[in-house]
């Protein structure tokens, strides 16, 4: 079994555009954002600061511990929203390539909640794997170039380099994972193993696709963030040093506003990447894993 990219990047291209409701299962990780910021715009405007403009409650300890024990749960919320999209996703891309009819959204988390705990096996199981095997060698080669007195650091480049391609087919191995949990209804460890043996197999084809994909996703984000973006860069050099604390409440301003504007943006963005990504990685599975025979659903071809 094999598959045309060409045909895989277009088909993912028509699933994105035809089908918005997956949008929203995509964007769902960032809702977590739009918690943190009320979170840090608060302090600004409504408690009291001292002669640099920093409000005085961020020098009390409590504030720290509620602040990290905050981010902690709001990263956790973030996983599992991630999770409960990517579920739902996996899916509804499914569904859409086989031609089942129309998306709706509750349905849609319904049936992706069937999925839940066996995705999230698969992440949790796979990124800590690459986590300990990533340190374990990071470790080695900090201690290779103390032994080296910095030779080997140098020497150890063209690894590092190695890191994107590497990270693009872990994220590829993840993609396909799910895919045959919800294609398959394979089990955690099945599923990993499938798609360790397509990705072996196909290890150059995948491996292109990822790039494809990658650099796509790259240059559209970058396309509607980085104009977005680049009043914040400027904003700290206009702030005069004698009016830090009346500037530091313009900048919280500024940053509600900003953010306010650019967080909808960035989960429009997010929603139409991630679900572009998803969708060539899953069709690509599929590929691989049906016969070519099986009829081609109505709203392929239209």
């Amino acid at each position: 079994m094999t598959f045309d990219i060409g045909e895989v990047l277009s088909r993912a291209g028509q699933i994105t555009w035809r089908n918005k409701v997956l949008w929203l299962f995509s964007a769902l990780p960032i809702v977590a954002s739009f918690l943190i910021l009320p979170a840090m715009l608060f302090p600004m405007f409504f408690l009291e600061a001292d002669s640099n403009g920093t409000p005085v409650v961020f020098k009390n300890p409590i504030f720290i511990v509620i602040f990290l024990v905050g981010t902690i749960l709001i990263s956790i919320l973030s996983f599992v929203l991630y999770t409960a999209g990517a579920s739902s996703l996996t899916v509804g891309i499914i569904r859409a390539e086989t031609g089942e009819g129309a998306l709706p959204f509750r349905e849609l988390l319904t049936e992706g909640m069937k999925y839940f705990v066996r995705i999230l096996g698969i992440g949790l199981l796979v990124s800590v794997s690459f986590s300990a095997i990533f340190t374990a060698i990071s470790f080695g080669l900090v201690l290779f170039g103390i032994v080296t007195i910095g030779i080997g650091f140098v020497c150890a480049q063209p690894l590092i380099l190695l890191i994107y391609p590497l990270m693009m087919l872990l994220y590829a191995l993840i993609e396909q994972s799910n895919a045959a949990v919800v294609a398959d209804d394979l089990g955690v460890m099945d599923a990993i193993s499938k798609a360790w043996n397509l990705l072996k197999a196909n290890f150059w084809r995948i491996l292109l696709l990822s790039i494809i994909v990658y650099f796509a996703v790259s240059i559209l984000s970058s396309i509607v963030t980085l104009p977005l973006m680049m009043p914040m860069f400027f904003f700290p050099f206009l702030i005069e040093p004698s009016q830090v604390g009346q500037s530091m409440k313009i900048l919280g301003l500024v940053m509600a506003v900003f953010g306010f504007i650019f967080l909808p943006v960035m989960a429009l963005v997010q929603g139409v990447a991630i679900t572009f990504m998803k969708s060539a990685y899953i069709l690509a599975y599929l590929r691989l894993t049906r016969s070519s025979n099986q009829p081609t659903p109505v709203e392929a071809t239209a």
